[in-house]
């Protein structure tokens, strides 16, 4: 049986465990392990945009966040990133 996972509207990291939101609009509280933005708490209580959020991780380095998950072999937050800015669109 295949996981359901998520994708970050942040910075494009695809292996969120639940959505960043519900389609009623309810907040996951999930810590995007990639960028660090925290679903309802980065938002909505700190009031920070998905845009705000990214272009900061960008000037910090797009550095990995989490220190209890490991980097994934491999990760290159450019692609994600790129996946990202092209939905935008």
């Amino acid at each position: 049986m295949k996981v359901s996972t998520h994708t970050c509207p942040v910075c494009g990291f695809d292996q969120l465990k639940e959505a960043p939101r519900s389609k009623s609009g309810s907040a996951s509280f999930e810590i995007c392990p990639a960028c660090g933005f925290q679903f309802g708490v980065s938002d909505d209580d700190d009031g920070l945009t998905y845009d705000e959020w990214r272009e900061d991780w960008i000037t910090r380095g797009m550095e990995w966040s989490s220190r209890g998950i490991k980097t994934p072999r491999g990760w290159k937050p450019e692609a994600l990133l790129k996946s990202v800015l092209k939905k935008k669109k």
